[in-house]
Parts: C-alpha cells; sequence; structure tokens
C-alpha cells in the first residue's frame, strides 16, 4: 500500500511540476519560437524582455498590486478571523461562507461582478479598481489560515495577559500576534501569490494604462506566441517559488522557537 501511494504521489508531483520545469528552459532558447528539447541556448529573450516598457512595467504593477492587496486582505482577514474566534453571534456558519465565497464563485463572475459596479464609479482601468478585485480574492486564503491558527491557540495566555492589566488591544500585539506570526507570514504570501497569478478578474478591470504582467502575457499568447512570454513566466515561477520557500522557512523556525 505504502508503495502504491508513493508511485500516486510521485505521478502526481510530475503532472503538476513538470510543465513549470518545461517552461524555463524555453525562455533560453535561440530559437524566435518554442522547441522542446531545447537544442540552442540564448539570454536574447531576457533582454528583449528588460528592454521592452509594457513587459517591464506590467512585471511593476503586478508586484505593487501583490503587495499592497497582500497586505491589506492580510488585515481584513485576520480581523474577520478573529470576529469568528471571539464574538458570539448568530449566523456564525453564513458569515464564514460569506469569507470563502469568493474561492468558490468562479472567477469570470467576480469579474463580471466588479466591473458591473466599478465601472459607474469610473474605477476601471484603475490600480486601486483592480486592488479591489485582488483584494476580494486573496481574502479567503488569509481568513482559512488565520481561522485554523487562531483555533489552535491557547486562550489561557489571553487570559494571563488580560489578567495582569494589559487591554485587549496589547493582549493581542503582544501574546497573539507573535503566538500566530507563521501563520501570518503564511497568508500574506498566499494574497501575494493569489493577486500575482490573477488574470479573469483583472481582464474586466485593466485597460491600456493598468496592464499587470498577467495580461500582456494573455495579450501576447492571443497575437504572437514567442519566447518572451516564457521569460516573464520564469520571473513569475519564481516569485511564486520564492514565497513558498520563505513560507517554509518561517514555518521551520517558528518551529524551532517554540519546540
Amino acid at each position: 500500500m505504502s508503495i502504491f501511494l508513493s508511485v500516486a504521489v510521485a505521478i502526481l508531483l510530475v503532472i503538476i511540476v513538470l510543465p513549470a520545469i518545461i517552461i524555463i528552459p524555453e525562455a533560453f532558447t535561440a530559437l524566435n519560437y518554442f522547441t522542446f528539447p531545447v537544442m540552442e541556448f540564448s539570454m536574447k529573450w531576457f533582454d528583449k524582455f528588460w528592454s521592452n516598457v509594457q513587459w517591464i512595467q506590467g512585471l511593476g504593477r503586478s508586484v505593487f498590486l501583490a503587495v499592497v492587496s497582500g497586505i491589506i486582505a492580510t488585515v481584513i482577514g485576520t480581523m474577520a478571523a478573529l470576529a469568528m474566534q471571539k464574538l458570539g453571534f448568530r449566523l456564525k456558519g453564513g458569515f464564514m461562507m460569506l469569507m470563502v465565497a469568493p474561492m468558490i464563485i468562479p472567477v469570470v463572475i467576480i469579474g463580471a461582478s466588479m466591473y458591473t459596479v466599478l465601472a459607474p464609479l469610473g474605477l476601471t482601468n484603475t490600480l486601486f479598481g483592480i486592488a479591489l478585485a485582488h483584494i476580494l480574492l486573496g481574502i479567503p486564503m488569509v481568513f482559512i489560515t488565520m481561522s485554523s491558527a487562531l483555533s489552535g491557540l491557547n486562550p489561557n495566555l489571553e487570559l494571563a495577559s488580560m489578567s495582569m492589566g494589559a487591554s485587549p488591544v496589547v493582549t493581542f500585539l503582544k501574546v497573539v500576534m507573535p503566538s500566530v506570526k507563521a501563520p501570518l507570514i503564511a497568508s500574506f504570501l498566499f494574497a501575494f501569490v493569489t493577486s500575482m497569478d490573477e488574470v479573469a478578474a483583472t481582464l474586466f478591470l485593466s485597460g491600456a494604462n493598468t496592464k499587470t504582467l498577467t495580461i500582456v502575457m494573455w495579450e501576447n499568447m492571443r497575437t504572437a506566441i514567442e519566447p518572451t512570454i516564457a521569460v516573464a513566466a520564469t520571473f513569475l515561477i519564481i516569485l511564486t517559488l520564492g514565497v513558498y520557500i520563505l513560507k517554509e522557512i518561517g514555518e521551520i523556525r517558528s518551529m524551532k522557537k517554540y519546540s
């Protein structure tokens, strides 16, 4: 049974990881089209990427939106998770469904709905409007992660802090926050990656002056498929892997600290 499970896991890993492994060498091809395996290598597509203002601006906007929406989604999602844990109110199940709804509802529907709401307000083709959509999509990741972390927190720690005269705010900052530091960082990183990879909702809200990296990739795939797209994909893969590596490092350090 263990051998069967090991083989199944190995197959799944290959299916999931193989496309990413294949696309990275394509960024270094000397040819003007995709081919596998890559026989001739060159850095010319990286040079073309960095010499194209559209690609550079798209990358900059994506990173900016990911950082801003990641921070705000982390704050809102953490506050919602705290409300679920600390406040006694009816319809908690309905509240939880509301918080995770953006994860369940197709992103195309969310994008269309956001466009319907933001277009009359003149917030389409603005970074603010796109950030709102990315925040909405990032909140469920934070809410689920922080709800799990807070449910495992020993309530006696907070009671002990408040019994010593600390206010609820001080207790949260000095006791709760350090105890859930690793999940909090992980929540931000999940929201960050969600924003970086988002395409469907951004298509409805972006315009000529607010194209993110994924939108630039999408438009180039529709017109002329060339290895510059592989360069952009490589940057996204590196950012995503870097985020998860940071998350794992944070969790390991947290485990060592409290072990």
